[in-house]
């Protein structure tokens, strides 16, 4: 990448330098650790009373805006804000301040109703290594529910975070030879699947079978004419044909084939599907498949694709793009800089190299050119039109 050595581009990369270290932390932090735990049982009625008792001294515009289950959680995520980054009370503050109008009580009501959680049954199935479980979030246990919330001008990614106040029972598939969850229906996949259930129509084409939640809220649509999914695992489509399928009001209106989804994907002609949704990774640590499936779609025009977490992968590789930014900066101004990632895994390599290769002829010649390669919709813009493969 080519940089102009301008007062103006080098003052907005030190603007940016000045604070994305930190909030790039903050963000790492609640993504791993806070989306992973929650308020432990003994001291939410502890930070309870605490809430209530302030929450008692504020005036009727605060109660309009916030609840005490609110107040809860921004008194404990300031505590451990202030835990992790001490001394730092205005980034702790201006953090917090964006991430909490980001947070979601979620109405446990609302997904009780939920057409797919209320109307399948996931008790006593089982089928080869696989079997449908239950699962449960405890009051005030924390998740993601979706990608990122991109603050632009400024480059820093807010964790979007909920919680329920009660208990809630959500269904998954578990593997039985090692007990791990391989997929279920979480605040997460209803958040980050509902933009492609609302945009499928006519011929549908979903690569990747799962729970079958995204065939099953698509084939409730009256202009869905039919879904056709291609799934691998011969123990996945027989859970889902065998337990899953014939629950389906509209079960009629799909198909399973059994195939490997790129594979497929070379065969099919452009428009042969008004629409497809791949979803054969796991999640945005899974890249792999996301370019792969990317690469063999290229042809299609007639056929709209949308790609689970898509942006939620943008957002990784924007990371990756503002290292490139470091390294030409430094280069040009005789610098040294550490490395941001000194113990790479293969998968970090190759997101390294592939940035590196997708950027290598362009040219900052503005400072608006900085914004434009750490924004997550540009970095989608660029792939698209690149000819380079992961």
């Amino acid at each position: 990448m080519k940089l102009a050595n301008t007062k103006r581009i080098k003052d907005k990369i030190m603007e940016i330098a000045q604070t994305k270290h930190a909030f790039d932390m903050l963000n790492a932090f609640f993504t791993n650790e806070i989306a992973n735990s929650g308020i432990a049982p003994e001291m939410i009625q502890v930070i309870k009373q605490h809430s209530e008792d302030y929450y008692s001294t504020t005036d009727d515009s605060f109660r309009e805006k916030y609840t005490v289950e609110q107040v809860m959680v921004r008194l404990y995520f300031e505590t451990l804000v202030d835990t992790f980054l001490p001394g730092q009370s205005q980034v702790s503050s201006f953090f917090i301040n964006l991430l909490i109008p980001e947070f979601q009580i979620f109405d446990i009501d609302d997904f009780k109703n939920n057409p797919y959680i209320k109307n399948i049954d996931f008790h006593n199935k089982k089928q080869g290594n696989y079997e449908l479980c239950y699962q449960n979030y405890q009051p005030f246990e924390f998740s993601i529910y979706d990608i990122p919330k991109h603050i632009d001008k400024i480059h820093i990614d807010i964790p979007r975070i909920g919680c329920f106040k009660e208990i809630f029972e959500y269904p998954g598939i578990r593997q039985i030879d090692n007990g791990r969850t391989w997929m279920s229906v979480t605040p997460n996949e209803v958040y980050t699947v509902q933009p492609a259930i609302d945009n499928a129509k006519g011929k549908v084409l979903t690569l990747g079978c799962g729970m079958g939640y995204f065939a099953y809220m698509a084939s409730l649509k009256e202009d869905v004419e039919s879904i056709t999914i291609i799934e691998l695992e011969q123990d996945v489509i027989d859970l889902f044909e065998n337990s899953i399928l014939p629950q389906f009001e509209n079960k009629d209106k799909i198909k399973v084939i059994k195939a490997d989804a790129i594979e497929f994907m070379k065969d099919i002609n452009d428009g042969e599907y008004d629409y497809c949704f791949a979803d054969i990774w796991i999640g945005i640590d899974h890249i792999e498949p996301y370019f792969a499936v990317k690469e063999v779609c290229r042809h299609l025009r007639r056929t709209k694709v949308d790609y689970w977490m898509e942006d939620a992968f943008a957002t990784l590789l924007t990371y990756n793009a503002w290292n490139e930014i470091i390294k030409s900066f430094s280069k040009i101004n005789n610098l040294e800089v550490s490395n941001p990632n000194p113990d790479p895994s293969e998968t970090d390599l190759r997101k390294e190299s592939y940035i590196h290769r997708l950027l290598k002829n362009d040219e900052i010649s503005k400072p608006e050119d900085v914004d434009f390669y750490l924004t997550p919709k540009n970095i989608i813009k660029l792939i698209n039109k690149s000819k380079y493969t992961f």
